[in-house]
């Protein structure tokens, strides 16, 4: 047995058939790749993973109930340093101030992104003054009082703490919503624009920085496209607020008539006109006139439409009828925009709803989230938002 195996506390043996398991095939060990964990599985501590032979290839944070077994944090037999946590935090805070965001000017950005930041269950977002992290796995539920620790060193403002409750089920740890100083909306600056979302507990979740680049090079589209642009799913405004900004009239759809609320408010805030707000389904009849076109850019941003892999065929149905709807609406020259959070709706799916409907067109582009939100190589189901732009020829 190797030397540093003695001291470790939780060991986890793979399979003999476990797969590809290495830097370039993911951070995570499922629980079918696991022969048998050896030791008492603490998710308040690191666990050594081992081959089937009982060498070491990596260090990871351990939940014995999810389906995960192991987020790795690292590969090889040398295990990360007592305080990775805290230096995790601190590379990842310096690569924001590096991404030249505030300078645009934004004050709304993600600081963590789990995976991407090597630090696996763990999101923190920045809304100006605030922070919002969510808490997703056992282990950094195991972390909290640490990880606070560690932001009270860097941050000053309110600090807001989310353990959502699917998660916490899924995990094992207990879920809630600790709330520092007053319970107002988070207030943030995005390319200009002053915004703001319900602070948790929400309808929906944040902001969604994830799509700030996309929501700007959209509103340059739209500024050279004729006619105007319809946002199917636009939240506190998105896509139309910009697009307003650049000088194109929009209109807005969401079944939420507290966000449409908030979303004309940010328009009289920020001192645009030419904004319409439609309270509709984008997977319904969409028959209100104002959404009858013709536009010259129309934006589909639904929410998740499939969490698991065996609802993509019926959330891919539904979305195919509802594109072929509002491609129709869309004039010649225009630009559509289809956007997926689901990760097993991926590009080919949003090609064959583009097929499926009437006219011509021809993908111009296939985006992603924001630089905020880093991926770690290999990490495929780090990738989850993919934005492709077609531009409609008959």
């Amino acid at each position: 047995m190797p030397w540093y195996a003695l001291a470790v506390s939780t060991r986890i043996q793979l399979r003999r058939d476990a797969g590809k398991v290495g830097p370039t095939h993911g951070p995570w060990i499922r629980t079918r790749q696991v022969a048998r964990i050896l030791g008492v599985p603490d998710p308040g501590e690191l666990a050594a993973v081992e081959d089937r032979h009982g060498e070491v290839l990596g260090w990871g944070l351990v939940s014995e109930r999810s389906s995960i077994t192991v987020r790795m944090l690292q590969w090889g037999a040398e295990p990360p340093p007592p305080q990775w946590l805290s230096q995790r935090l601190t590379r990842a805070f310096e690569a924001r101030q590096h991404l030249g965001l505030q300078a645009q000017p934004t004050t709304g950005m993600r600081m963590v992104n789990s995976e991407g930041d090597g630090l696996p269950g763990l999101v923190i977002d920045r809304y100006d003054t605030q922070l919002v992290v969510q808490i997703a796995t056992a282990p950094m539920a195991a972390r909290r009082h640490e990880l606070m620790k560690e932001l009270r060193t860097r941050f000053d403002g309110p600090v807001h703490v989310v353990r959502p409750e699917s998660a916490a089920k899924t995990e094992g740890f207990e879920p809630g919503i600790e709330r520092e100083g007053e319970h107002g909306p988070l207030c943030f600056v995005e390319h200009g624009l002053r915004l703001s979302v319900p602070a948790p507990p929400s309808q929906k979740t944040g902001a969604y920085f994830d799509q700030r680049a996309n929501r700007r090079e959209v509103a340059r589209l739209a500024a050279h496209a004729e006619g105007p642009l319809l946002d199917l799913g636009c939240h506190v405004g998105g896509f139309a607020l910009h697009a307003a900004a650049a000088g194109v009239p929009a209109v807005g759809v969401d079944r939420s008539a507290s966000m449409l609320e908030r979303a004309a408010a940010h328009a009289t805030m920020n001192h645009l006109p030419g904004l319409q707000w439609v309270e509709a389904d984008m997977f319904g009849v969409l028959d209100d006139p104002r959404l009858a076109g013709p536009f010259g850019t129309i934006v589909v941003d639904p929410p998740k439409i499939a969490a698991r892999r065996r609802d993509v065929d019926r959330a891919a149905e539904a979305m195919q009828r509802m594109v072929a709807r509002v491609a129709a609406r869309l004039r010649v020259g225009g630009h559509l925009v289809l956007c997926s959070c689901s990760h097993h709706v991926g590009s080919e799916h949003l090609d064959r709803f583009v097929l499926a409907s009437p006219g011509s067109f021809t993908r111009v582009a296939l985006r992603g989230a924001d630089l905020d939100h880093p991926i770690a190589p290999g990490h495929i189901e780090g990738e989850y938002l993919r934005v492709a732009i077609y531009q409609r020829r008959t």
